[in-house]
């Protein structure tokens, strides 16, 4: 129809069409599918991949910085593959509140974490005050059925200690099996993925940034620091933990010791145990997702 203003079919000749809208200046058709699909924006706002759409409304994630951040954190585990990782759970721990941060990204159903004593949530991560504070992942290994040849820790740091600290794992029953990172007593880090009670160590520096504590075969097990690989051995593997990873102190099911961390979590994973490119791969979109968070170290 040739008229000014159509409210047909909004054809070819109108300037402002509310049908199909397929060649006015604005429609309300087909253009609105494809700023659905994020190729169009028409009302401005910025397009969020859905995994970080849906962490921000379980999360209450409402900073535009964090929400940036959160949202390259997905596209770059996605580009590199390790979104869909068996079993990953990511912790970006963002919003600055307990509850916030106790939201796994890759499903903010499942694995939530429960904070326990004098945990301190702000815009840089979680606090651990090394007397009784710790949170549950209420992720267990067996019961996921992670499988005990293959699986991975990891933990980013924003402290520099040097005590006899335990940042996130778990040790069962008999004390035969256990997963951790133990970030730096006395100069040490250890590593331990499914064994039992042996450990592959790294004389470290410091204990600032991005570990992870990697098994990919039942004698294949190393640990990384900073995107390197500066650990490798070939303990075997005697079976998967059975019983829920804690993040900044050691479920030790055998006994009373839990070696309450002291340190700042920035970012916690776990899941199937990552290729060396994978560890390096997570290591860059950590790394990327804290520099934009102005809390990398």
């Amino acid at each position: 129809m040739a008229n000014a203003n159509g409210w047909g079919d909004g054809a070819s000749n109108n300037n402002i069409g509310w049908g199909k809208g397929a060649d006015n200046a604005i429609g309300w058709g087909s253009v609105y599918s494809v700023s659905e699909a994020g190729a169009t924006d028409i009302i401005g706002a910025p397009a969020f991949d859905p995994a970080a759409a849906a962490f921000f409304t379980a999360a209450n994630i409402t900073d535009s910085t964090q929400k940036t951040a959160v949202n390259q954190l997905v596209l770059d585990l996605k580009s590199f593959g390790l979104f869909t990782l068996p079993n990953l759970v990511v912790y970006p721990m963002v919003g600055g509140t307990n509850t916030s941060t106790s939201f796994n990204l890759v499903n903010p159903a499942l694995y939530q974490v429960t904070w326990n004593g004098g945990v301190v949530s702000s815009n840089n991560g979680v606090q651990f005050n090394g007397v009784n504070a710790y949170g549950n992942t209420n992720f267990n290994p067996t019961t996921v059925g992670t499988g005990q040849n293959s699986f991975h820790l990891s933990f980013y740091s924003r402290t520099n200690s040097n005590g006899t600290e335990i940042e996130i794992g778990g040790q069962d029953a008999s004390g035969a099996i256990g997963s951790l990172i133990e970030i730096r007593t006395s100069g040490t880090t250890y590593y331990r993925v499914n064994s039992a009670g042996s450990y592959i160590t790294y004389v470290d520096a410091n204990s600032l940034g991005f570990y992870i504590s990697n098994r990919t075969a039942s004698n294949i097990v190393n640990g990384w620091k900073n995107g390197v690989k500066v650990a490798t051995g070939t303990t075997a593997s005697s079976g998967n933990f059975n019983g829920d990873i804690w993040i900044g102190a050691w479920n030790n099911l055998n006994g009373a010791s839990k070696f309450y961390s002291t340190k700042q979590a920035a970012t916690v994973t776990m899941g199937a145990g990552l290729t060396d490119t994978q560890a390096a791969d997570l290591r860059t979109a950590i790394q990327t997702f804290n520099t934009t968070l102005g809390r990398q170290v």
